[in-house]
């Protein structure tokens, strides 16, 4: 990231007669270019602007920016879905603690910049819980979080989770702080007029955008209008889905979303509610109306396998019974693996996106890292680099989700077998006795029944191991292929001392 010590004059913008069709094009020149007018975008943006630098905006426009409803409220929460120990295991002990302390920083900060921009917060809490097969893993990673980033989550028991819920479905919950649930909606748009008042300049852009991102400077064409600047910033799915063959092509996760009506509901906790791990639901509650959205294996075609599907995963929760509060959806998320994609890929070029659609926490994370980056040289973007692959797309991709999917969902099901034996003929003194032939007939059922879910247990294993051996293959080819570029994406030139760390 190269910076003149000279100020530049100020940008403007110019009718340049280069040939086109429809005419000269409009070049607007610019110290920064935003390309995409998600949250992280929008807040970057108009920090930037408030530091002296000229800031364009490119807001999506057309069906590639159209963001599916969803029905969940975002939540302003510290922390990363992907798992502590696999986030320790991934970057060390040292980095995964500063990505922890990083998180809650930029937790606080935006829930800040929410109460000053007006915008309605609450009800408060974010509640990661575990069925019981997954219970002890989840204790685990509270303590983890107790060492890397104190007073960050609060453990919950069976019986106090049952109370906050309503329900016994979940043995464990892990509540995150400080969290708020936020209407994105409300939010997006008090960060707009926060841009505007802050000299943002906003550019629609409805047609194709074709871009240079090579030198110095940056070219972005449109039809008519041409940005040039010194630095890009691409934020959100709408951006990624529009630079095309710019951006590596990002695996995407099905998802069923929709809403139910629980009628006589007294759940007293409000906040939102996720399931541990990369596969599961997430949900809140309004009073007795429950929004709901759950991950499924593949990808859903119909409204009425939505509903299907929503509903069965709803009524591991509660008696949600048959009725709908509105048309269950189903939509395909962009799924960087757990892990925002947050790095520098051309020199003087960044690129973030959070995953999942609620996560807000990650989306200021984003802002605040490449807002430190460019005005501040800090090089701490770096840490989140181990991640900038996204995982693996195409079939591989969905044969990797297909395969820990269901690993998750039948280890679930299998733990709650075990956990409620059959009742022995001993423990039934006033029957009598069974026959030898029908004791034998029960064994052999019984061997049957569990020599299948024993293979298919292990043929979950196996194929989720041959995923991972994919997904490390990939990261690997990877970095071969970025170590082989002249320059790497995020060295320094040769006569440059690279920026140390703060």
């Amino acid at each position: 990231m190269s910076q003149t010590s000279a100020p530049r004059p100020p940008a403007h913008d110019a009718m340049v007669p280069e040939r086109s069709a429809a005419g000269p094009k409009r070049i607007i020149d610019c110290d920064v270019c935003v390309v995409g007018g998600d949250v992280a975008g929008l807040v970057l943006a108009a920090d930037l602007a408030r530091r002296g630098r000229d800031v364009v905006l490119l807001a999506m426009v057309g069906p590639s920016a159209a963001v599916p409803s969803w029905p969940l409220d975002g939540v302003v929460a510290p922390g990363f879905p992907l798992s502590t120990l696999e986030l320790s295991s991934r970057v060390g002990r040292d980095d995964a603690q500063e990505l922890l302390i990083l998180s809650a920083q930029a937790a606080e900060a935006g829930l800040a910049l929410a109460e000053r921009l007006g915008v309605e917060i609450g009800p408060r809490g974010r509640l990661t819980v575990a069925r019981a097969h997954a219970a002890e893993d989840l204790y685990r990673e509270h303590e983890l979080r107790q060492e890397l980033a104190p007073d960050t989550t609060v453990f919950v028991g069976a019986d106090d989770l049952a109370a906050l819920l309503g329900t016994e479905t979940f043995a464990a919950g892990l509540g995150v702080v400080p969290a708020e649930r936020v209407r994105t909606a409300s939010l997006v748009a008090a960060l707009e007029d926060a841009a505007r008042a802050a000299g943002v300049r906003f550019v629609n852009v409805e047609g194709a955008l074709s871009v240079d991102l090579k030198g110095v400077r940056k070219y972005l064409d449109m039809a008519n209008q041409r940005v040039r600047a010194f630095q890009v910033a691409v934020c959100g799915p709408a951006a990624f889905a529009r630079l095309g063959s710019g951006v590596a092509r990002l695996p995407r996760a099905p998802w069923v979303s929709g809403g139910f009506r629980l009628p006589g509901s007294n759940v007293p906790y409000a906040g939102v509610v996720e399931e541990f791990g990369l596969t599961g639901l997430a949900y809140h509650l309004d009073g007795d109306r429950l929004a709901l959205a759950a991950q499924s294996a593949l990808p859903v075609m119909t409204r009425v396998g939505a509903a299907r599907v929503l509903r069965r995963h709803a009524a591991e929760v509660y008696p949600v019974g048959s009725g709908l509060v509105e048309g269950a959806r189903a939509r395909s998320l962009p799924d960087p693996g757990g892990m925002p994609m947050l790095y520098e890929g051309e020199r003087g070029v960044w690129y973030a996106l959070a995953p999942g659609a609620g996560s807000l926490g990650l989306d200021f994370l984003a802002a605040r890292m490449i807002v430190g980056a460019i005005a501040e040289r800090d090089d701490r973007i770096a840490l989140l680099q181990p991640f900038a692959t996204g995982g693996l797309s195409g079939w591989t991709g969905r044969v990797a989700r297909f395969a820990a999917f269901w690993h998750v969902r039948l280890a679930a099901r299998l733990h709650m077998e075990k956990g409620t034996p059959a009742l022995a003929p001993a423990q039934e003194p006033d029957l009598p006795a069974p026959s030898t032939a029908g004791a034998l007939a029960r064994r052999s059922v019984a061997s049957a029944a569990s020599a299948s879910r024993h293979a298919a247990r292990a043929a979950l294993h196996a194929a989720s191991g041959w995923a991972s051996g994919l997904a490390i293959r990939a990261a690997s080819e990877n970095g071969r292929r970025r170590r082989r570029l002249p320059v790497e994406p995020h060295g320094e030139l040769e006569d440059e001392a690279p920026p140390q760390r703060r």
